[in-house]
């Protein structure tokens, strides 16, 4: 990964106290969008304690991916999502 950029982080953790300390890492480095996904917005420093905290977290039920997405990428919501308004219906983007 390079540079500073805009990530989509997502989680699956199957254990509870293990999901809690995901989220509330997470919560340090971003915004909650859904349950277990945030967007955050890193430097390459903010990429990097991150990335070493759910190691130390030494996860044994589940995992963490971050998903490097451009700033010409649009948000598109579907359904309810708070916080998001639609841009435009989803089937002009098909």
């Amino acid at each position: 990964m390079g540079r500073d950029g805009k990530y989509v982080v997502a989680y699956d953790v199957a254990d509870d106290a293990e999901r809690e300390k995901v989220a509330k890492i997470l919560q340090g480095f971003g915004d909650r969008v859904q349950k277990s996904v945030f967007e955050c917005r890193l430097t390459v420093a903010m990429r990097h304690r991150l990335a070493a905290r759910p190691e130390n977290l030494e996860l044994a039920t589940g995992g963490v991916l971050l998903y490097r997405i451009n700033d010409r990428s649009r948000t598109i919501a579907i359904g309810d999502c708070p916080g998001y308004a639609d841009e435009e219906p989803f089937a002009h983007v098909l």
